[in-house]
């Protein structure tokens, strides 16, 4: 049975007027999103009939509906989502608590996990994802958690649990597992690219490739890690970077792998075209002070997240209304 801890923080009026701008320069999108993004309502249709409810739910009724997880924490705007759906967890028997973002951490988790104040702010992404995992029995007992982002209403249990069903044998050999979700070799439906590799693992998939024999993967809204076994002073970073077809972030990308020891990055992803999953994984761990594994898996729908473009609010609202 595993801890799930449900990530539905929010930003600032200023963190939203600046990716706003990196949205609209780099990507040629607008941003629509003015309120708390995970209570965004999008409608779907079941049994026939149209049904509106927020973005957030569409993910915690899955966590609620599998027996792989016994408890959940979501981190968030407490009393919004108290407000929103109090009810609706209320008429769950599975433990589920609500910690506000802007909460504290506590000093014991501070020591714990060596946090640096300067680089693990309290409401940031790492901020939340301590504070949700030291308010689960997983921190208790010091095993790993999944950690599920709010923003993805077409991942679905089946995923979930599949992906539960595999990193059962990896918890005493990884501090972080992640699912790399295979994806058409040239763009998603939402009109992104992906990260082309080679896949040199034990998981092969059929699909297409490219002339260099790599496959197109993303990342899904899922990971499955515990913070005793990893830096968690790195996870901000790491965040920040996660949309590395920014020119500015592929450059701090190549600067920061350069310090890890790995100075040929660049040339072996766009020159040599033979950069691995396997070599990924090292690089990860390296930047992360502990073990990464990536398992390529299928199921395109889990990358497919909401930032608070009206491009990608009218394509997920597409998808949801033929799922």
């Amino acid at each position: 049975m595993v801890s799930a801890i449900l990530m539905a923080g929010y930003k600032n009026k200023r963190e939203v007027k600046r990716y706003s701008k990196t949205v609209a320069e780099h990507y040629g999108e607008t941003f629509i999103e003015t309120g708390y993004r995970p209570l965004r309502e999008f409608k779907t249709v079941i049994d026939g009939k149209k049904e509106s409810k927020p973005l957030v739910q569409y993910t915690l009724e899955k966590l609620f509906a599998s027996d792989y997880i016994d408890e959940i924490v979501i981190v968030g705007h407490r009393m919004l989502l108290e407000r929103r759906l109090g009810n609706f967890i209320k008429g769950f028997q599975k433990p589920c608590r609500i910690i506000n973002q802007n909460s504290k951490i506590p000093l014991d988790i501070i020591e714990r996990f060596n946090i640096i104040n300067r680089k693990v702010r309290y409401n940031t992404i790492a901020g939340n994802l301590i504070k949700g995992y030291a308010a689960s029995t997983a921190c208790k007992d010091k095993k790993h958690a999944l950690f599920v982002a709010s923003d993805s209403p077409l991942t679905a249990m089946e995923f979930i649990e599949r992906f539960l069903r595999t990193v059962q044998k990896y918890e005493d050999q990884e501090a972080i597992v992640f699912p790399a979700v295979l994806i058409d070799i040239q763009r998603d439906k939402l009109e992104r690219p992906p990260l082309k590799l080679l896949n040199d693992t034990a998981y092969q998939l059929p699909g297409e490739k490219d002339k260099n024999g790599r496959q197109g993967f993303r990342l899904s809204s899922l990971l499955f890690g515990n913070p005793h076994l990893f830096d968690i002073n790195t996870i901000n970073t790491a965040y920040s970077l996660r949309k590395a077809l920014n020119p500015n972030a592929q450059l701090r990308l190549f600067r920061i792998t350069r310090t890890l020891g790995y100075p040929n990055v660049y040339s072996k992803y766009f020159i040599k075209k033979d950069l691995s999953v396997k070599e990924v994984e090292n690089i990860t761990s390296a930047f992360f002070n502990g073990k990464v594994k990536l398992i390529p898996m299928t199921g395109e729908e889990s990358t497919y997240d909401y930032d608070g473009t009206d491009f990608e609010y009218r394509m997920i609202t597409k998808m949801l209304d033929s799922s």
